[in-house]
């Protein structure tokens, strides 16, 4: 195009040259050629600018969209030193997960990778949110009381009744927990609490469980007794598990001292309560304590396991209004120790757990037996007594292959009711389980659980309460100890 328009020009310059015309026209045109010249580049430069352009479009959209970017690397949790918690304890397992609540020396984990824990943005705080739903089916081949959610013989019939075949489901043992970690000098501050969902008889509510501080081993808040050991509950698929158990949350005050890695002694003061009669002939009592309840124990641990040794101390008794006679005023003391542990047989994952239980007017610090009136009593001469009471249970763990293992469960509970006690009065339970639990992973389980149950009250009458029990659970930011 540019050689076509600069011949003609070239015609028209010829021309002029032949004509009258002058120089002056010449140099003019020359000019305008020159102009035109430099627009036609200009022209040019715009359409290779606009071509590139054109180019580059077409190949981003022939493109495949660009991937996310990955997300930047992060650093893994510090790693805690493994000083106090031996590997029975951290690697047993459970289905309820009772050892996960439970306050640690120097607030160890059981996991001391700390997996799962996240840290909070422009903090050193640390969290973790995990817990569980647990979904049951039971079948009762005989009523098996009016608890729902868990084998519970105090809720057995105290007088005679059709019997009937029952079934339902249950989620009521479903748990959520939040865990917090915070530097504090040289130690750790840890927040804990959870819940599940058995707030109110026959309903899914939320009750809390545990809400507890603990920093340079001083605790407070409410978690399990010190009386109690929840790393020797039975690995039963039943939530109530034996009655003879020790299963009470309560609020305390903790303070644990380290004697070397394997050994350590505390203290803790925790709420009294005295669980006293329903009625007696002189009216509706009303509990009171002089102090609250004294717990002193005792722990070793070691690699195959731990036994543990407690002891407490009460004021048990109370007052009933407008009257003086009796006057239960007259506090009793009441008292007891307890024993348990759990032990790994050698190489293999098989372990026993074993608790015992022995005392006066300490009835309500049993699972299965809070708020039936048994610490206290009247004996045949009218004066105000603690009711003796003691229980055993025990519990052997079989692993079949890595993922399967069944557990054999046996409980005993027996309380020596006073003389004023009446008939209907809870006096010897029995408690058999035994289960096959499959769990490939640290975050399902199902399986499937036989359980027998007897009640015995004082005039004798006697219920017997059979159940098969199928469970599923799916566990959330849940990590193997291992």
């Amino acid at each position: 195009m540019r050689y076509v328009v600069r011949t003609v020009f070239l015609l028209i310059l010829g021309g002029a040259s032949g004509s009258a015309q002058g120089t002056d026209q010449l140099q003019q045109l020359k000019s305008e050629l020159q102009q035109v010249e430099r627009q036609m580049q200009q022209l040019a430069d715009v359409t290779r600018r606009l071509q590139n352009q054109i180019a580059t479009l077409e190949n981003e959209q022939n493109q495949p969209p660009p991937a996310f970017p990955p997300p930047p690397a992060t650093l893994p949790p510090p790693r805690l030193p493994l000083t106090y918690i031996g590997r029975e304890t951290r690697t047993r397992q459970t289905d309820e997960d009772y050892p996960f609540e439970a306050p640690r020396i120097n607030n160890e984990e059981l996991d001391p990778t700390l997996r799962g824990y996240f840290r909070v943005p422009g903090t050193q705080s640390l969290i973790r949110l995990t817990g569980f739903v647990k979904t049951d089916f039971f079948y009762d081949t005989s009523f098996a009381g009016l608890w729902y959610g868990g084998l519970v013989p105090s809720s057995f019939p105290s007088t005679p009744q059709p019997n009937s075949p029952d079934s339902t489901v249950s989620i009521r043992p479903s748990r959520f927990t939040a865990e917090f970690r915070q530097p504090l000098g040289d130690d750790t501050l840890k927040g804990f609490v959870d819940w599940d969902i058995y707030g109110t008889h026959g309903t899914n509510t939320l009750r809390l469980r545990s809400y507890w501080g603990q920093y340079k081993n001083f605790l407070a808040g409410q978690t399990w007794s010190a009386f109690g050991d929840p790393d020797a509950f039975p690995d039963t698929l039943d939530f109530a598990g034996p009655p003879g158990m020790m299963g009470i949350r309560t609020p305390q005050f903790r303070y644990t001292h380290p004697l070397n890695s394997h050994n350590w002694i505390g203290a803790s003061v925790e709420k009294s309560g005295t669980d006293v009669p329903f009625f007696t002939v002189f009216g509706v009592p009303q509990p009171t304590s002089t102090r609250p309840d004294i717990v002193a124990f005792y722990r070793h641990e070691n690699q195959y396991g731990h036994i543990r040794a407690a002891t407490i101390f009460r004021s048990v008794g109370g007052f009933i209004p407008d009257t003086t006679i009796p006057d239960l005023r007259r506090h009793t003391a009441g008292y007891g120790a307890s024993i348990s542990g759990a032990w790994r047989f050698g190489r293999s994952r098989d372990n026993i757990v074993f608790q015992g239980i022995g005392g006066k007017g300490i009835s309500n610090y049993y699972s299965d037996n809070y708020g039936l009136g048994s610490d206290v009593g009247f004996d045949a001469r009218g004066r105000l007594v603690p009711t003796p009471s003691w229980s055993a249970t025990a519990g052997y763990q079989h692993y079949w292959t890595r993922t399967i293992r069944s557990t054999a469960t046996y409980g005993y509970l027996r309380i020596n009711n006073t003389a004023a006690d009446p008939g209907t009065n809870y006096h010897v339970s029995n408690y058999v389980a035994g289960n096959l639990i499959i769990q490939p992973s640290a975050l399902y389980l199902f399986g499937a659980e036989y359980l027998y149950a007897s009640l015995q009250r004082k005039n004798d009458f006697e219920w017997i309460g059979r159940r098969i029990q199928l469970s599923l659970s799916f566990f959330f930011n849940r990590y193997s100890g291992e």
